[in-house]
């Protein structure tokens, strides 16, 4: 019977051997000194750095795990030989079962087949390094080690590690990886929008592809399928995310309760909900507590699946009291599972803004007086106001709302903006953008 450490460097000779697959790059950039090595063994060593990839199921962590690799080999200055990189996929059938006590022959593995590179800058890759109990252990002993680079990938709740992240402060870095962007998206069609998306020879076709985008959404397999593929994908994908991800992960039992659940929240993004109304709806032979739906809640928003949005107040008491407005992970992952109604186009343009802002690291809000206001964010000292009028004709309504947004913030600076499905102009100093046009050159919504 192969020992654990022969496994290993079976593992890492097929590595070594195989080409590299076809990268189709995505927009996350590491910091450059992420990805420094020395220049030779000669050099000083470099301290040991974990970068922590993570983000949903489906969401092309394994591929973007391919893409740092491509970039440390490709350097113009010390590009990394492909032999001074390991890889291990922890999903592998050929690994298990694997304890926490058999990661420590993978180093010894590789520095048995190369010997003399103990001294040399090294990349591990731990893909979904999360399914074995105590790998953070393991982890925390790898950077007591010189010349380092290590990549890990998982799901951030399974990563997420006191022990690790305390123990070695500004040595371990958390990256999130989300479905695709919608300048992603068309990258993946062979679409370069360019910098100035207006003038680009494609843009029919851009405006074209953003009906598919807002349908089908971004994750990558279901981007490059074909188009009967894509529900039967997505609805896949659903099931794992229900039986994998949430009822092993957190031992659920009322597997019913959950779909429920799900089906209620992703059917209403954009809006306002209320979890006591889904409880009272629900049959009183049931036997639900409310404390079992919040639970249930928490796990979706740990998992990604949805996000909750507050109201925007400088009270912390009308924050937590006001219904907070439900958005999902993914348009496509939404419209597998829920029914679509005809007022759907604009709730899932306004997903789409949700997620630009969101996949941007912006803490997101809504507000609410006589008018309403989709989404609020704050930065640079500024406010910064967008309303979602999709699909439908506009009128003065439109940027009424915003502009007594405005007067609200009284002397607080304001970017205002209505995201339109054609509509481009600018009227009383807020911008009106299309929908195409702001997922691309959208970073700042106003003039």
């Amino acid at each position: 019977m192969e020992s654990r450490k022969d496994i290993f460097k079976a593992l890492i000779r097929e590595f070594h051997a195989t080409p590299p697959p076809r990268v189709m790059r995505r927009d996350l950039r590491l910091p450059e000194w992420c990805l420094q090595t020395s220049r030779d063994a000669r050099s000083k060593p470099m301290p040991a750095l974990a970068v922590m990839i993570t983000g949903p199921r489906r969401a092309g962590k394994t591929q973007y795990l391919f893409q740092v690799l491509d970039g440390l080999c490709s350097r113009a200055e010390s590009p990394l030989p492909r032999t001074r990189a390991i890889y291990i996929n922890f999903e592998d059938d050929r690994l298990l079962p694997l304890e926490a006590s058999d990661l420590a022959s993978l180093i010894d593995a590789y520095f048995e087949l190369y010997p003399d590179n103990r001294d040399r800058d090294v990349a591990v890759f731990l893909d979904e390094v999360h399914h074995v109990e105590g790998w953070d252990l393991f982890v925390r002993r790898l950077l007591e080690r010189k010349n380092l680079r290590i990549f890990i990938t998982g799901s951030s709740s399974r990563l997420y590690s006191e022990s690790l992240l305390g123990a070695v402060p500004g040595r371990v870095l958390s990256f999130r990886l989300l479905p695709l962007s919608f300048r992603e998206y068309l990258t993946f069609k062979g679409v370069e929008a360019g910098p100035d998306p207006v003038l680009s020879a494609d843009r029919y076709l851009i405006r074209f592809l953003l009906e598919e985008y807002l349908v089908f959404g971004g994750f990558p397999e279901v981007v490059l399928s074909e188009l009967s593929s894509k529900l039967r994908i997505l609805r896949d994908y659903f099931d794992i995310v229900i039986y994998k991800d949430m009822v092993e992960r957190f031992a659920i039992r009322n597997v019913t309760l959950l779909k429920k659940l799900v089906k209620h929240l992703v059917s209403r993004i954009g809006s306002a909900v209320s979890f006591n109304a889904f409880f009272l709806s629900l049959r009183s032979g049931a036997r639900v507590s409310r404390e079992t739906v919040m639970e249930y809640v928490s796990y979706l928003v740990q998992k990604d699946l949805i996000s909750l949005v507050p109201l925007f107040s400088d009270s912390e008491k009308a924050r937590q009291v006001n219904p907070r407005r439900v958005f999902c992970l993914d348009n496509g992952l939404r419209n597998a599972v829920s029914f679509q109604l005809a007022e759907d186009e604009e709730r899932l343009a306004k997903n789409l803004v949700f997620q630009k802002l969101k996949r941007g690291g912006e803490e997101v809000f809504y507000w609410k007086d006589r008018g309403e206001v989709d989404f609020v964010t704050c930065g640079d000292r500024r406010l910064r106001g967008i309303n979602v009028s999709y699909g439908r004709e506009l009128d003065a309504s439109a940027s009424k709302p915003l502009l007594e947004f405005r007067r609200a913030a009284g002397r607080r600076e304001t970017d205002l903006a209505v995201v339109t499905k054609d509509t481009e102009k600018v009227e009383a100093g807020v911008r009106f953008i299309p929908l195409w046009k702001w997922l691309l050159d959208g970073e700042k919504v106003a003039s």
